[in-house]
């Protein structure tokens, strides 16, 4: 039986990839239906659904939670008056903890203000919650700030890079 990782705001799937390719099935959560022919292509399973509807008892037996709640709160912003809105971050926190399993939380460096100094970061990806030991490798440079104007653009921006999403998901195997 091959392990679960539950990918919450799954976007593009970028987490996916990287575990999907290492053996694990995933179960991809995001309240946009424009991602959901995407992952499911990749071979996840998508559920169209708001992450605060969600219980964390029925993902129980998964091996671990990954999330990249919306960074918007946290990007440019030199003072947060008011401190931003991260309730999704807090629900992402709360599924992990109801369905007993590790979570880790990626995001931009400027959430270390809110939600405190991350783990570890590989290049702008920031990571926080239970990090495996894992062994990066050399991020390389996407130009993402370069990219065409688009619908997919913030999603595009956001993937996370496969290389970072296979290192977590082989040290939670």
């Amino acid at each position: 039986m091959k392990p679960l990782c539950i990918d919450l705001f799954c976007g593009l799937g970028g987490w996916t990839e990287g575990f999907l390719l290492e053996g694990y099935e995933c179960i991809g959560v995001d309240n946009d239906a424009r991602f959901a022919a995407g992952y499911e292509a990749l071979g996840g399973h998508f559920i169209l659904a708001d992450v605060r509807d969600l219980d964390g008892r029925d993902f129980l037996g998964a091996r671990c939670i990954v999330a990249s709640p919306p960074c918007n709160p946290y990007v440019d912003l030199p003072w947060y008056d008011p401190p931003p809105d991260d309730g999704l971050w807090d629900e992402a926190a709360r599924i992990a903890g109801e369905a007993g399993i590790p979570i880790v939380l990626e995001n931009v460096r400027g959430a270390q203000r809110a939600r405190g100094r991350a783990v570890c970061h590989i290049g702008s990806r920031y990571l926080w919650g239970y990090v495996p030991p894992f062994h990066p490798q050399p991020q390389p440079v996407y130009g993402k700030w370069r990219m065409p104007p688009s619908p997919d653009r913030p999603a595009l921006r956001a993937r996370i890079p496969l290389p970072l999403a296979r290192a977590v998901a082989r040290g939670f195997l």
